[in-house]
């Protein structure tokens, strides 16, 4: 139970902050006396929490057990007389609206406390367990490798590359007809690691027309199977939704030579649902299917299936180092033999063998400390191979630090083999509560460090990174370790109030995550007539999931304040889906949720409208507003005395602002934006809409901006380190040093802003920029070398028409690895196959090169999130 307390214990942290904020500010009546005395009682909790959650005796347990029903109960008292505060206009009169009953439940609460703190005050040895805990923490969470780990290397494929060359040997054999190759072996084998080497290497990007891949797992549907290759682009809309999805997929494969990955197949009855939908166009497609039963891989294949062995003793000691210390072989001699008896308890498992390697990379590299790990790996030598794997996997889970297992655990709610966005992951672990505040760095980025902890702990897998290679993009996790949370959670009755809501207009689909239901599960909850819209259930629709995950699920405080969509006041985060709605139009009542740190609207029609309601200044806890077009309020008229009532402290991305007009009563409520997206359109135009006061937002670090027609008065503060200007009124080329002497910009992306035939950018501007893209110019030529963009890493021009070449001496900036062409004239071409080849001679061999056709469109995410992928043709 100490993962759930400590996970209560943050979440009311968060809480009692807003409350204490809105009590400050007037907003709220409340007892700050009592509010200050029960935020030092959680801060002492979550300390004893933070040095003695390895204990497991039965004592300390009950207290554990009871830290966290106290927390969700306190949480329970706050929103009950919170949210009857704001159902009635905050006056002397009503400000002592169930006061009294307020007042009593905290001081029994604040009581409970107390209790708890004293019980937990005479544990025996408190004092020695306090110092003993601190040094086991100390060689756990402090004694971390000094190798950083975004530089770990996480893609060696150590055994594996002789299974690389057999399996694309036998999908390229010359055999006509469609055939299917199944890879079979246990869970945790490499069989999938194995199956997208294969599928990303570039002799099978050029022998096949198609690469599909698809994962099906257990709990599979074939309309999300897909609809999901719909939504990344790889079959064309107007076609999925005049035919249907299937329907589009055979036309999208007919006639060409495709490879479909299908992974993680467990019956034969997803090859039955789909097959119809992959012709056998007789020109050497192939199906390739990673399963870990043989007799489903028999039933699909009359040949024999391609088996996966385990790693032999060298294979796995090479994997192994490569894990713990990034080399071939042990650079400590004292720890290669406590190193080897490791290893040898693993059995040739790579995920063994990878998860044990990222508990060991991350301690202090003292023998005394792998010792007792090796004792107890040996310990399970006895168990059958599944019981095994469990139980190595648990060693790693139970040696992780506490603040980094509820967002372990937190993984259990995403659906086999998921891809997972990090910006999505990371907005949740801190709309959960999760996250315990630090002075110097803000959540999200405190959870971005708990993400690559865990990833360098090979708990989750990293799947793709930007262009630069620095930022993971999309991640997901083994369903063995996916296992092992469900299986833990149970036990830590871990994740007890639902915070997180997809509202979805139309058809049976969960109240919480907004998905397709079947069968029409429900969960009977007793709602308060008062708050339930009239004539609505008492019963909520949810998912499989979300029926098992919140199965426990006592009450909700149910209220109707976005559309006419259903909403409870616990909500912390909430997605709106709505498609073809020209106009959005969010209610007064909006700010009952009281709690609400991300509030998006997304799947709007192009043309749709989001208008946001003056009532929004009272959330001072919103965190992030997002919509395609969105009009943001002025804020309420306030007295001179109360002109800090309307301020959104924790505001950091707001997007995208349709007409902003930057006064400074806006900016000056919004003073920690770190994100912001601006759209014009023709009703301002002549307006220059303030842009002068953006040097104001001291903490800015990504700009978008469309449409502006007065940029000649805009101004831009110091902080920035990504800016956007996408047709914007025209920019003469010698007006960029306004940017180039931004001394943070680090990406810069100019859409149809430019105008003149001639850029001779001044030496000493520019001086961190890494990522420039142009986009629809007149430039004809451009002078330039390494001394005026000295950091430049990728460089995309896509529409220069009238281009005459890229500047040579570019080539010789040392940091530059890619050029991205795109629908450029033949002499620019020309001159970059010249760079290249110039680059080549000098001995530079990591310098891409690669042109590709088609229209991409930008928006202020996908600008930093670019993969970079060879899908056309590079020189």
């Amino acid at each position: 139970m100490a993962v759930a307390a400590y996970a209560s214990l943050v979440s009311l942290t968060h809480v009692l902050d807003n409350v204490h904020y809105r009590a400050n500010h007037s907003r709220l009546h409340v007892d700050l006396k009592q509010i200050k005395s029960i935020q030092k009682g959680v801060n002492f909790l979550l300390d004893f929490l933070e040095v003695h959650y390895g204990r497991k005796d039965q004592k300390i347990e009950v207290l554990w057990r009871q830290i966290a029903e106290t927390g969700f109960e306190l949480e329970e008292v706050f929103d009950l007389y919170v949210t009857g505060q704001l159902q009635v206009p905050f006056s002397e009169e009503s400000s002592d609206m169930g006061s009294k009953a307020f007042h009593d439940d905290l001081e029994r609460l604040a009581q409970k406390i107390k209790d708890i703190e004293r019980e937990l005050s005479i544990v025996e040895k408190v004092v020695e367990d306090a110092q003993l805990g601190k040094q086991t923490r100390s060689s756990v969470v402090d004694g971390v490798s000094s190798t950083p780990a975004s530089s770990r290397v996480k893609n060696k494929l150590v055994g594996l590359d002789e299974h690389v060359g057999r399996i694309m040997n036998a999908l390229t054999k010359d055999e006509a007809n469609l055939k299917i190759l199944p890879i079979v072996g246990m869970g945790g084998i490499g069989k999938t690691t194995l199956a997208k080497k294969v599928f990303d290497d570039k002799c099978m990007v050029e022998h096949f027309d198609v690469r599909l891949w698809l994962s099906i797992s257990q709990d599979y549907c074939v309309d999300d199977i897909l609809h999901g290759l719909i939504n990344e682009g790889k079959v064309e809309k107007s076609n999925a939704q005049l035919d249907g999805p299937g329907e589009a997929l055979h036309k999208k494969l007919f006639g060409r030579r495709y490879l479909i990955v299908m992974d993680d197949m467990w019956t034969t009855g997803a090859w039955d649902d789909l097959r119809r939908f992959f012709p056998n166009n007789g020109n050497k497609s192939r199906i390739l299917m990673t399963t870990r039963l043989s007799n489903v891989a028999t039933c699909l294949c009359s040949r024999e299936p391609y088996v996966m062995t385990f790693l032999d003793d060298n294979s796995s000691w090479n994997l192994f180092c490569q894990t713990v210390f990034q080399e071939d072989d042990c650079p400590f001699p004292e720890l290669e033999q406590v190193g080897r008896k490791i290893v040898r308890s693993c059995k040739g498992l790579p995920l063994e063998i990878t998860v044990i390697g990222g508990l060991l990379a991350n301690s202090d590299m003292r023998k005394e400390s792998w010792e007792p790990i090796a004792a107890n790996v040996s310990s399970f030598g006895n168990a059958s191979e599944s019981e095994h794997c469990s139980k190595i996997l648990l060693l790693s889970y139970n040696n992780l630090p506490l603040y980094l297992k509820p967002c372990f655990l937190y993984m259990r709610v995403f659906r086999e083999d998921a891809e997972i966005n990090v910006y999505k992951l990371v907005r949740l672990w801190v709309d959960e509560g999760f996250i315990k505040a630090r002075e110097t760095e803000s959540l999200e980025e405190v959870a971005k460090g708990y993400l690559e902890d865990l990833v360098d702990r090979n708990l989750i897998i990293a799947r793709e990174k930007d262009f630069l290679r620095e930022r993971i993009l999309s991640c997901g996790i083994h369903d063995l370790l996916r296992d092992l949370c469900l299986t833990e959670s149970y036990k830590e009755h871990f994740m007890c109030s639902p915070r997180v809501q997809v509202v979805v207009k139309g058809g049976s689909v969960c109240f919480l995550c907004g998905s397709c239901v079947k069968g029409k599960e429900t969960i009977n909850i007793p709602i308060p007539a008062s708050l339930f819209p009239p004539g609505s259930q008492g019963n909520l629709l949810f998912c499989g999931v979300c029926a098992v995950i919140y199965s426990h699920i006592k009450g909700l405080r149910m209220v109707m304040v976005l559309y006419s969509f259903l909403q409870h006041t616990k909500l912390r985060s909430v997605n709106v889906e709505v498609y073809r709605l020209p106009k959005f139009v969010s209610p007064p009542n909006v700010h009952w949720l009281w709690n609400l740190q991300t509030l998006s609207f997304w799947h709007l029609s192009d043309s749709s409208v989001v208008y946001l309601p003056s009532e929004i200044w009272d959330m001072p806890q919103l965190r992030v507003i997002e919509a395609k077009r969105v009009v943001f309020p002025n804020p309420p008229t306030s007295h001179v005395e109360e002109k800090d009532i309307f301020v959104l402290k924790s505001l950091h991305t707001l997007t995208t602002v349709l007409n902003f007009e930057l006064t400074d009563a806006i900016l000056g409520g919004i003073p920690n934006m770190r994100e912001l997206g601006i759209r014009y359109n023709e009703v301002m135009k002549g307006s220059n809409a303030c842009l002068g006061n953006l040097v104001g937002l001291q903490k800015l670090e990504s700009l978008y901006v469309k449409g502006a027609v007065q940029l000649q008065n805009i101004a831009f503060p110091n902080s920035l380190k990504m800016l956007i200007l996408r047709r914007c009124s025209r920019f003469q080329w010698k007006s960029l040093s306004t940017i180039g002497s931004l001394p943070n910009l680090e990406n810069l992306m100019l859409w149809d802003t430019t105008e003149g035939p001639e850029w001779d950018p001044t030496e000493g501007e520019f001086l961190r920029l890494k990522v420039l893209i142009i986009v629809d110019c007149d430039l004809v030529q451009w002078r330039a070398d390494q001394s005026h963009y000295p950091k430049l890493e990728y460089l995309e021009l896509k529409n220069l028409s009238s281009l005459e070449e890229i500047p040579c001496n570019i080539g010789d900036i040392p940091t530059l690895h890619t050029i991205h062409l795109k629908e450029c004239c033949k002499s620019v071409m020309d001159s970059a196959y010249k760079l290249w080849e110039e680059q080549e001679s000098l001995g530079n061999d990591s310098l891409k090169v690669l042109v590709q056709e088609g229209v991409v469109d930008y928006s202020i995410y996908e600008f930093m999130a670019l993969p970079l992928k060879d899908d056309g043709s590079s020189t």
